[in-house]
């Protein structure tokens, strides 16, 4: 992630580039009240949330396999936060937002290479090479509910033990700029694996801290000797930049150390003792540090990192093909335009060389030195960032300028912009800024947040309160002599504008998955996909799709999706046009601009003018007067689902479907409000009747479900789904036998119900234990066993989404903190065919409600007496004869030749 190579850089000129901060011991025998550490202040580190989220799994070497160990993985988390906080840290992490649509080919590049082609390379190879440590490290996957289990373990977190010390913020887009804004707020350090943060720059940031290269110590009262843990195995360098030469013996020793603390970030378990004293050291690297040894100003490292390569403009990959047309390079954006740049020989810090001194070049060039500039220099005047960027593209590419067909190079240096626009950091506002002391979050913490809806942004300018103000009528202006009306009068008349609240304030304290929205922002959805077996149906369309078909109907409604591009026709006739004609028509279209302005106001003056309007000077509110002006569309709604297919990603387009017709099918009337009569977006339907929406959508409302504790209801909802999909699917299709394999039987289903609701599995530290993991080691991977998991988990994060999108979230929680899949698949796997525990029979008894017969009968293996007793039943053959009549008698195939003989 980040710059292409500029990782191995940084560590290749680790001596010249960084810098070791330690933090304090601090333990309890020190904390005394008026010593200097009790007042010392934290050392406030924002965190990179998918970056920790990825680190925590590798180094506390939790299996994939199975779908996830989350018990253990929660109980990491909270272990790590303990020790941050302990040695004297303020933490806030950071995680991502909707997928930009500037890297939508990277994404696509990605999921293909680690969880498609991954999951095809499993799949064809055998049982027992698959099984091989390395073959499983290098096909590894994230689990599909590692973000939601990593999220409500911090959340928890912050609102308990470590309130004040623990903050939990979500991107309003891509999270990096997000992050580093903040640490510049906060005076504080970036933790994270993505050497963007490097390039990223802002006012008061203290640097970058790769995550891998944390050292914990461990120093015991008693021997004054300190252990050192760390995962990381770069050399050591001495003040010259040498690495010193060590003999046979000292290597023993050091290898010794580290093969007893291979956790990376995770502290030592000495660390729990009553004597331990613990610290924590690490390195930081500054984007001025690397630009002044670059040579250029800290101001054009974004630049440098388009021109050298990231995740916006395209794949590091240069097996593919260079881009050959205009077309290829503006509109696809999935060519490597570091062909264009860059010789194939080049290694990639030999390319971050290049893009440097090109970049420092032409700077020197511009505005070298001098009394009186040269002649020649008025041929690279720079008067611009554009003028940079288009002299830097004309240096770097390889081929002639001549060779370049027209516009060639204009897409070109369009994509570096665009590139290099994605590390742009907006400056707050004065007015923000004198704010910043008297706002707080919306979980009380005072942390100087610009406005009461983003930390970063006032309302007018955060991308997460635009994009959920599409159904949301603009302000009007008041006139002259006209009060104001205060917030709470304006809220109330609009559903929409409480919605809009209400989503924002969900989605800040982490309730609500920012994946969510990309079907708001970009009409897209990114399911999170995992092992599964590539021959079958991707669980994702067969399962996830008609939950979230709901959920896109109740976006839709709440706070409104993009439209439906316009019809192919309308696009082809400018082609038959001049471009004299293409300027008249949108000079006719600012002409009935105004127009529509005014034939909307005149409606509304004459409404105002209707004798409801003399009644205590009420109005309808703003969405009843939008929605008669509203556009219609005729054609329905598009979402892009990527999923899937085969062996490859592929775009699917899901149309939306209107609320009412999906409410008509349940037999449900659409909530109306009692002055209006307009309809209430059902976010907004008191709590009951939500959760009975939530039941009745997936095709349990009824009262062994609706009974259940909050923190049961979503396995057994998940369960319940999925049995009853599987069961359809099969009555579709009857003489299809993979269909008839794919039902549930009862014991898979308690099995899983097991999982959830066993002491065993919840986050404690008996969760964690090496009896524990070397156990799940040795459970068997059945191909089955591997399909079920997948099809809970995509049916457990497409409920969960649902439950966010109907506010229900955190009144009802996820049950993926409590699922280990390798406990899973060891119920499923016991030799004697039942399960040694057994699941709450409340839950049991609700996944079986009218579900009786959607579950599986697997044929019974048959005793020897039980064949003996069917085979004395069953009349015998007679026996055969040598001649043709007596074939003929046999009813066999020279039966019938003799019968046609005769």
């Amino acid at each position: 992630m980040g710059v292409h190579g500029l990782t191995t850089y940084l560590r290749e000129h680790k001596s010249i580039l960084s810098r070791t901060v330690q933090l304090p011991l601090q333990t309890a025998s020190e904390s005394k009240p008026g010593t200097e550490t009790q007042s010392q202040e934290p050392v406030s580190v924002v965190v990179d949330g998918w970056s920790f989220i990825y680190e925590v799994v590798y180094c506390a070497d939790l299996p994939w396999v199975y779908g996830g160990e989350y018990p253990q993985l929660s109980h990491a988390i909270q272990q790590i936060v303990d020790a941050w906080i302990e040695v004297g840290m303020e933490l806030h992490f950071v995680f991502d937002g909707p997928y930009p649509t500037l890297k939508f080919p990277t994404l696509t590049s990605r999921i293909t290479q680690n969880y498609v082609q991954n999951g095809l390379l499993f799949f064809r190879t055998s049982a027992t090479a698959r099984s091989n440590p390395r073959f499983l490290h290098e096909t590894a996957m994230l689990p599909p509910l590692s973000y939601g289990v990593c999220v409500d373990t911090l959340v928890d977190l912050a609102a308990g033990a470590h309130n004040g010390r623990l903050h939990v913020h979500v991107a309003d887009e891509e999270g990096d700029p997000y992050a580093v804004a903040l640490a510049g707020r906060l005076n504080a350090y970036v933790a994270g694996r993505d050497s963007d943060f490097v390039v990223l720059n802002s006012e008061g940031y203290q640097g970058y801290i790769p995550l891998d290269e944390m050292v914990w110590s461990v120093m015991h009262s008693w021997d004054g000797e300190g252990s050192v843990y760390s995962i990381d195995t770069e050399p050591d360098y001495d003040e010259g930049g040498f690495k010193p030469v060590r003999s046979s013996k000292s290597k023993k020793k050091r290898t010794g150390v580290y093969q007893r603390a291979g956790r990376g970030i995770i502290p030592p378990e000495e660390a729990q003792s009553p004597d331990a004293h613990l610290s924590l050291s690490f390195t930081v690297y500054t984007p001025s540090t690397l630009a002044s040894y670059l040579e250029i100003p800290v101001s054009l490292l974004p630049l440098l990192g388009a021109l050298v390569g990231n995740d916006f403009t395209g794949s590091s990959d240069d097996s593919g093909p260079p881009p050959a047309t205009t077309t290829e390079i503006r509109a696809n954006r999935k060519a490597n335009l570091q062909r264009l740049f860059f010789e194939r020989q080049l290694t990639l810090g030999q390319r971050i060389t290049r893009v440097a001194k090109t970049l420092s070049g032409i700077l020197a060039a511009a505005f070298g030195q001098g009394a009186a500039p040269h002649k020649k220099r008025a041929k690279t005047q720079i008067g611009s960032v554009m003028d940079l960027i288009d002299a830097a593209v004309t240096a770097l590419l390889l081929r002639p300028l001549d060779t370049f067909a027209t516009g060639e190079k204009e897409a070109i240096v369009e994509r570096i912009v665009e590139a290099t626009l994605q590390y742009a950091i907006p400056r707050p506002d004065d007015g923000a800024e004198d704010a910043e002391d008297t706002l707080t979050d919306v979980a009380g913490s005072m942390l100087g947040w610009v406005s009461d809806v983003c930390p970063l942004h006032v309302p007018e300018a955060c991308p997460l309160f635009l994009s959920l103000s599409r159904l949301v009528p603009p302000q009007e202006t008041n006139l002259p002599g006209e009060s104001t009306p205060s917030a709470d009068e304006s809220v109330s008349n609009d559903p929409h504008d409480i919605i809009r609240l209400e989503y924002t304030a969900a989605y800040r304290r982490g309730h609500f998955d920012p994946h969510i929205l990309d079907p708001v922002q970009s009409a897209t959805m990114w399911p999170r996909l995992f092992l599964e077996d590539p021959d079958k149906e991707c669980v994702e369309r067969s399962i996830g799709r008609p939950i979230r078909e709901w959920t896109y109907a109740l976006l839709d409604a709440s706070i409104g999706l993009p439209d439906p591009p316009e019809p192919a026709q309308e696009e082809d006739a400018p082609d038959e046009d001049d471009d004299d004609e293409l300027v008249d028509v949108e000079e006719e279209d600012e002409d009935e601009d105004p127009l529509a302005r005014l034939r909307g106001a005149l409606k509304e003056l004459d409404e105002s003018d209707g004798g409801d309007a003399e009644r205590a000077g009420e109005r309808p509110p703003p969405s009843t007067l939008s929605a008669s002006t509203a556009p219609t569309h005729s054609q329905p709604k598009i979402v892009t689902e990527y999923i899937r297919r085969g062996t490859r990603l592929a775009a699917e387009e899901v149309a939306v479907r209107p609320l009412p017709e999906l409410l008509q099918e349940l037999s449900w009337d659409h909530t109306l409000h009692p002055r209006t009569a307009v309809p209430i977006p059902p976010p907004l339907w008191p709590e009951d009747m939500r959760r009975k929406l939530l039941l009745a959508t997936l095709g349990s409302d009824c009262p062994s479900v609706s009974s259940l504790p909050d923190d049961r209801v979503l396995a057994v909802l998940a369960v319940r789904f999925v049995v009853r999909r599987m069961h359809l699917r099969a009555q579709e299709s009857p003489s299809v036998k993979e269909r008839q394999l794919e039902r549930w039987t009862q014991t898979e289903a308690r099995a899983f119900l097991t999982c959830i609701c066993s002491q065993t599995s919840g986050t404690t530290a008996d969760s964690a234990s090496p009896e524990q993991r070397q156990d799940s080691g040795a459970v068997a991977v059945v191909e089955r066993h591997v399909q079920l998991v997948a099809q809970i988990s995509a049916a457990l994060e497409a409920i969960e989404q649902l439950s966010h999108v109907l506010l229900l979230c955190p009144t009802i929680p996820s049950p993926a903190r409590r699922f280990a899949g390798s406990r899973f698949h060891a119920l499923l796997g016991s030799t004697s065919g039942q399960l040694t525990e057994e699941p709450e029979e409340r839950m049991w008894q609700a996944c079986l409600e009218g579900l009786e017969d959607a579950y599986a009968v697997l044929p019974q293996k048959r005793t020897n007496k039980e064949k003996r007793a069917k085979g004395s039943a069953e009349p015998k053959m007679p026996l055969k004869t040598k001649g043709l009549k007596g074939a003929a008698s046999t009813g066999g195939m020279f039966g019938l030749l003799a019968d046609a003989e005769a």
